[in-house]
This record gives structure tokens, C-alpha cells and sequence, in this order.
């Protein structure tokens, strides 16, 4: 009779024990994972409140919890029936693509927005030869639109353009508490390349837009662009540049437009669509972006 090397095994003094002690532990495998699962899912949950009580990175600035009850129960709406929503970050692949930028912490949008820029990649026109990013602060949002193309298969230039050195020019009259090279400036440009290193068809543009836009103006195939900038001069600058260099049916995404904190970005995107309302269409969505669709 022919001995198995398993029944072999089990007859060594001690292995019959250990083998039973294995057993034991794989089969509490599957409520290990489970018990991961739900904590992922927690930690999301603890991230997405934080940036509502306006917690985002970089923002220290902590809210009593009766004024951020207050202040729920006045903009309920935003949230309403949150617990029958679909979990964004339960999505694939976006889910896993924002939950890994949100890691990095290199962003001031949530789960939300950035869900915005990947439907905007998603449905871009068939001719769509290149996208642009106007605002990449430490780029978060410039990887995640990055990883976006990759994920469609549809990659190709992304133009991440920015001072790095705060606001090149505001409005005193709308742009507010806003001030030439005070917010978002001192940023180290050799760390953002070499966060962005890995997609060689990130470029990333250095300055004023209003100088630096001159190195694209003859691409007139962008199938997405996003504004991130904040205030009046260069949201207006960005929309009146792109728009003819924008195909039908792709779409710009103006960040900040309904945030009381950038009056300027609104007045900028409410004046362009005044006064191009029979080529594009705009929609504010409660995230507090602008998305403009150009229709012809």
C-alpha cells in the first residue's frame, strides 16, 4: 500500500497539530477580508466628512460641532437620502483610481469632483487629441485625470499648466479674500514633476497662462478642460482661449464656480455663457462646479 506524502506528514510527531492550526486560521480568511473591507470603507467615510467640515488638505481650520450641525441641517439637500446613493468609491475603476489620490493628498477635490473629470474623460468626442488642466496646485487632480486616460485607453497630451507661484493677476472688486502670489504659492515644481514622472504624456507648463497658452494654440482638438484657478482674470482668459480650441460635444470643467469664496470664477463662466450661449451649454452642479458643453 502506497503512503501519501500528506499521510506521510501527519504521522511526524507535531505536524498533525500544526496542520490542524492551519486549517483553523484559513478559515477565518474570509472574515479577515470582510472586516478590511469595512475598514476601508470607514476610513473613506472619515475622509469624505473631513472635507465637509472643511478638513481638506492643507486646511487646519477646525469647526465647532454645533456650528457644523447648523450648517448641516441648512444644506441638507446636498447629502439628502446620502444612504441610498450609489458609494462613488464602490465604482470601478474610478473608485480605486480617487481612492489612490486621495491618499496621496495632493488635492482639494473629494470623491465627488473628481467623479466629475472622469465621466468628463469617459464620454470625450472620437477626435479628442488632447486635454489641459489649468490650476494643478501639487498634482493631485493632474495624476487622477492622468490615470483617467490610461484607464479609457485614450491616452494622450495632458497640458498641466500653473504658476506654482499663486495668482499671477486678480480683481480686488470680485476675487476677494485673493491676492497675487499668496494662496497656492512656493510650490516645489521638481516635486510635481517627479510625482508626475510616470506618464510621459503629462506636460507640465510653467507660469502665466495668459503667456505660457501660446506653446498649445495651434491644438484644436482638446477634448476636456479643466479650470482650477479661482478667480476672475485667468477663469475668463481660460474660457475665451479654449472655447474655439474645444471639439462639439467635449466640455469644459470650471472648478469653484458656486463656492461664495470664488465670486470671481462664477462672474468669469456667467459672462463667457452670455455671450456664447448659442455654442455652449452650462451646468452647475451641486459639487460647486461649472461644466460647459459646446454644442457647436
Amino acid at each position: 500500500m502506497t503512503i501519501s506524502p500528506r499521510d506521510m506528514r501527519l504521522r511526524i510527531p507535531g505536524f498533525r497539530r500544526y496542520a490542524a492550526e492551519l486549517e483553523r486560521l484559513r478559515g477565518h480568511e474570509g472574515a479577515l477580508e470582510a472586516m478590511r473591507q469595512q475598514l476601508e470603507k470607514a476610513e473613506r467615510e472619515v475622509r469624505v466628512l473631513s472635507g465637509a467640515r472643511g478638513m481638506a488638505p492643507g486646511n487646519n481650520a477646525s469647526v465647532d460641532d454645533a456650528e457644523w450641525t447648523t450648517r448641516a441641517k441648512k444644506y441638507e439637500y446636498y447629502w439628502l437620502n446620502a444612504d441610498k446613493k450609489i458609494d462613488l468609491l464602490e465604482m470601478r475603476p474610478f473608485g480605486a483610481l480617487a481612492s489612490e489620490v486621495l491618499r496621496d493628498g495632493r488635492t482639494f477635490l473629494n470623491a465627488d469632483r473628481l467623479y466629475t473629470l472622469w465621466q468628463a474623460v469617459a464620454h470625450m468626442p472620437a477626435g479628442a487629441a488632447a486635454i489641459a488642466e489649468v490650476g494643478v496646485y501639487r498634482g493631485g487632480s493632474a495624476r487622477f485625470l492622468a490615470e483617467a486616460l490610461r484607464a479609457v485607453d485614450r491616452v494622450m497630451p495632458l497640458y498641466a499648466c500653473d504658476t506654482f507661484d499663486g495668482h499671477a493677476a486678480v480683481d480686488e472688486s470680485v476675487d476677494g479674500r485673493h491676492k497675487v502670489q499668496k494662496q497656492f504659492a512656493g510650490v516645489n515644481t521638481s516635486r510635481i514633476a517627479k510625482y508626475l514622472n510616470r506618464y510621459d504624456f503629462v506636460h507640465i507648463v510653467e507660469g502665466d497662462i495668459t503667456q505660457t497658452a501660446a506653446r498649445f494654440e495651434d491644438q484644436h482638438a482638446f477634448g476636456l478642460v479643466h479650470i482650477d484657478v479661482d478667480v476672475y482674470p485667468a477663469t475668463g482668459f481660460c474660457l475665451e482661449f479654449f472655447a474655439p480650441r474645444l471639439l462639439v460635444g467635449a466640455t469644459i470643467v470650471v472648478d469653484d464656480y458656486g463656492f461664495t469664496t470664488c465670486r470671481g470664477a462664477k462672474k468669469a463662466v456667467d459672462e463667457f455663457v452670455a455671450a456664447n450661449g448659442k455654442q455652449f451649454w452650462a451646468m452647475h452642479l451641486l459639487t460647486g462646479q461649472a461644466v460647459l458643453t459646446r454644442l457647436a
